[in-house]
């Protein structure tokens, strides 16, 4: 082939002017002659060049040559060429060199030659080749209606494979719907189940805040005032202020719940409950001091004389690092420092009726921002301010006066303890230790409910707090429903835990109310001993102190297997105790008002003097009464006293027909007013038993006879409660002794001219404290100080003696001395048990409180009062 396109490439080269070459030879080369004989030849014409010049000159010489029948050469014609091609000169390179276009013509008939040698071999192949391919595209078309009929299958299968699919993807799609439902089926049950109390709890919940709503405003204006105003005032100021504060919002037609009060307003049952467990009394004036000490906006100042708050404080602060500082601390700034630095709470004890001015930015609390931080000004330095700090102050003055400035700065809370509340906690000591089985029971139930309602309010509102934050369909939050499903479980098990507690706790309560008498008893007496301090500054007494004799009693006194019989001896016992112990320490001028005061007291809680006529028998006729009737005894009745009994007849139950009775027998009423002792006779006309107390009497001769009133006031102590109580033994120190201990010092308090000394050498020669040896005695003065500390340091160690004497005269030493006794009185102190601390003073001063009173006050309260005459 390679030849045959040479050649056809050769005769497409020839123009013609080569054939015209060719033509113009009268006698052409033998070679050129021999190349146009091969082509004569080919193409079946004479071997001459006759021929060969007339075929030249046809005009489709070239396009017959170019598309000669080269497959269809027949033998006889190629046999004639192989004279030619077999020619040694018949070469295309020799020929060429007679005539180009010659050599075109070879090359074209040794083509011709080597073409058909070729299709000899070539054509069977190529008639097999045929006959193959024939047969291939009979297989191929029937490869192809197989391969139409597969596809047909095929495409018959994935269609019905789609359709499975489809059908499949829909059974899914309804196996899955129909799990989903069943699962919500049981979601929904599971919800229905664990909500239906909640649904019960939400609509009471929803009702009350409805009700709420409208009277909020009333409230809360009610609850701001009593934050800001009157948490200086007493509980039953208090009732007053807050009585006419909802007449008022009445009149204006605001809308207010007919009892609001605090409590109800803003604080949580829960969190009252806590505030009990950690000291704070359960009456409704400590809990409202509870809620203005943590909702104020400004720091609490607490009027705490029986140290009631002190307690609360620290038992609720403990966890949060309190520290407990003084402001006569040499480095109380630097501890209130490092405690707003790290927001550890801080309670400043002892206040007096003046602050210290570095204070003033802590009570304002004047923060400034710099540079991203919150900062406050301590003096001359800017301290980091944490907001978890808090700041408590306390002061055991009972009746401070502070001034506007101090006002202004803080919230006062008047944390002066309460009869209820006193009384509670004089029942847990009665009850703990007569019933220690049933108060720790009751303790603990406290402590459980308070645990399981904060539990349960935490629950209800973790329950809130996931359905609010749920997301579509609530069916379809499986953890949501398990929660709630938990939660309630939980919360079904503490609220039956919580209603078992109750009924538990309200019958321990029943059993502890048999023993309140006992504790009435107690508070009673306490509040007649705590108004001593009315008298005098130095005749107070502690709580702490008190509580301590009251257990005292509680351990001494007789037992008795009947719980009526046991109070009975307990209450007597108490009284007879409190008497003996507090009246050693008085004057003697005091003594009866003591006892007097002591007594009605008593009956006054038992309801056998009323009211109104205690309240006769102080202040006598108010608002400036006048009789109706004129004086019909003139002569030895003073106009005054005639208005008194005209307005005992008026006003005071038991005295009705009284100033009839003076008109009508004015001879044996003028005879009873001149008899030389009238509170021993009878009253005239059976008044005497007509009165329904005996205390009735008593009115009478204090507006007839008002000098006998001391001793018909002594008569009626005897009468009603003992000769003891008028006529008290004089005291020995052989009798003071066993009430002393190693943490209770003695003071003798001392009269002009009295010096117990050689009575306490006497005392303590007998018990084997020789004076001088084991008895230490120092009197102080100017520069005493620190030696009398020492004495009193080591003879603890010892157990020896001190008697300190003159305290009064060591005014700059009090605070020292206040903080060694404190010392002392700590259970952890380390002092021996043989160790006595006496003291001697002068009663101190009211006219100087700030120098004496003041810093003595502090610490008389801890100390076993003794008055020497």
């Amino acid at each position: 082939m390679p030849a045959l396109n040479a050649a056809v490439s050769a005769l497409n080269a020839l123009n013609k002017n080569d054939i015209t070459e060719i033509k113009s030879f009268s006698k052409p080369p033998p070679l050129v002659q021999m190349t146009m004989e091969a082509v004569c030849i080919l193409n079946g014409q004479k071997a001459d060049w006759d021929s060969a010049k007339k075929m030249l000159g046809d005009s489709n010489f070239m396009k017959n040559l170019v598309e000669f029948d080269k497959d269809n050469i027949p033998d006889s014609v190629i046999k004639k060429l192989k004279k030619y091609t077999e020619n040694p000169d018949f070469v295309p390179e020799t020929v060429g060199k007679q005539s180009n276009a010659a050599k075109s013509l070879c090359m074209w008939c040794r083509a011709m030659d080597v073409y058909h040698e070729v299709a000899k071999v070539v054509e069977p192949k190529k008639a097999k080749l045929k006959e193959a391919e024939a047969t291939l595209a009979a297989a191929n078309a029937q490869l192809k209606e197989k391969q139409d009929a597969l596809a047909a299958v095929i495409a018959n299968v994935e269609s019905l494979q789609e359709q499975l699919a489809t059908a499949q993807a829909e059974q899914k799609a309804l196996n899955d719907e129909a799990d989903i439902t069943k699962k919500r089926l049981e979601r929904a049950g599971k919800l229905t189940s664990a909500l239906a109390d909640e649904g019960v709890r939400w609509q009471d919940t929803a009702d009350g805040l409805g009700t709420q709503i409208g009277l909020l405003v009333g409230d809360v204006f009610v609850s701001a005032a009593c934050i800001a105003y009157y948490g200086a005032f007493t509980g039953p100021y208090r009732s007053t202020l807050v009585s006419d504060w909802l007449g008022r919002c009445s009149a204006a037609n605001i809308p207010i719940s007919d009892n609001p009060s605090l409590r109800s307003t803003l604080a949580s049952p829960v969190e009252v409950r806590e505030w009990n467990i950690w000291g704070l009394p359960t009456d409704d004036v400590s809990v409202d001091n509870g809620i203005l000490v943590t909702r104020g906006k400004r720091w609490p100042l607490m009027i705490d004389p029986q140290g009631q708050a002190n307690t609360w404080v620290k038992n609720m602060e403990a966890k949060a690092g309190l520290r407990v500082i003084k402001l006569t601390d040499g480095q109380y700034l630097r501890t209130l420092e490092n405690c707003i630095r790290i927001g550890n709470p801080v309670l400043v004890e002892d206040i007096g009726e003046t602050l210290d001015p570095a204070l003033e930015p802590v009570l304002l609390k004047q923060t400034f921002q710099s540079g991203g931080r919150t900062l406050i000004r301590l003096g001359d330095t800017d301290v980091d301010y944490d907001p978890n700090f808090k700041f408590y102050a306390t002061t055991k003055l009972s009746n401070p006066h502070y001034l506007p400035e101090i006002c202004i700065k803080v919230t006062i809370i008047n944390f002066t303890v309460t009869m209820k509340g006193l009384e509670d906690q004089l029942l847990g000591d009665v009850v703990r230790k007569e019933r220690p089985d049933l108060e720790e029971q009751k303790d603990r139930l406290v402590v459980s409910i308070s645990n399981d309602k904060r539990q349960l309010n935490d629950l209800e509102d973790k329950i809130l707090k996931l359905l609010k934050e749920s997301e579509g369909n609530i069916l379809d939050d499986e953890v949501l429903i398990n929660t709630l499903n938990n939660s309630k479980l939980t919360s079904g098990m503490i609220q039956g835990r919580v209603k078992e507690a109750e009924e538990t706790e309200k019958s321990i309560n029943e059993a502890r109310e048999f023993y309140r008498p006992a504790a009435n008893r107690g508070s009673i007496l306490y509040f007649v001993i705590a108004d001593l301090a009315l008298i005098g500054p130095m005749y107070q007494y502690s709580l702490t102190f008190f509580n301590k004799m009251f257990n005292k009693c509680i351990d001494d006194s007789e037992k008795h297997d009947d719980v009526a019989t046991r109070l009975g001896i307990l209450s007597e016992y108490v009284t007879n105790f409190m008497f003996n112990n507090v009246q050693r320490g008085l004057f003697e001028e005091h003594k009866l008002l003591f006892a007097f005061l002591m007594c009605t007291a008593i009956k006054r809680a038992e309801g056998a003097i009323k009211a109104d006529v205690w309240n006769f028998l102080l202040r006598g006729a108010v608002g400036g009464y006048q009789a109706k009737d004129a004086n019909p005894s003139s002569e030895w009745l003073s106009a005054e006293a005639w208005d008194n009994f005209a307005c005992l007849d008026d006003t005071v139950a038991g005295f009705e027909g009284i100033s009839e009775s003076l008109k009508a027998n004015n001879s044996e009423w003028k005879e009873f007013f001149l008899l030389e002792e009238p509170q021993d006779a009878e009253l005239p006309c059976g008044w005497e038993d007509g009165f329904p107390t005996p205390f009735h009497k008593l009115l009478v001769i204090k507006l007839m006879r008002e000098e006998k009133l001391v001793f018909a006031m002594a008569k009626y102590v005897a009468a009603t409660m003992g000769n003891k109580f008028t006529e008290p033994a004089p005291w020995r120190l052989e009798d003071v002794y066993p009430d002393t201990n190693c943490r209770t010092p003695v003071i003798f308090i001392l009269s002009t001219g009295a010096d117990p000394t050689a009575m306490l050498q006497r005392f303590a020669q007998k018990m084997g404290w020789a004076p001088g040896e084991r008895l230490h005695m120092i009197s102080l003065g100017q520069g005493q100080g620190r030696i009398a500390e020492m004495m009193v340091q080591q003879a603890a160690q010892k157990g020896d003696w001190v008697c300190l004497q003159n305290c009064h005269l060591a005014k700059s030493w009090m605070l020292d001395m206040e903080a060694m006794v404190e010392e002392l009185s700590k259970e952890t102190s380390n002092a021996h048990e043989d160790f006595r601390l006496w003291l001697t003073s002068m009663p101190a001063p009211v006219s100087n409180p700030d120098q004496i009173l003041l810093p003595t006050l502090r610490y008389w309260d801890k100390c076993r009062a003794v008055f020497y005459c």
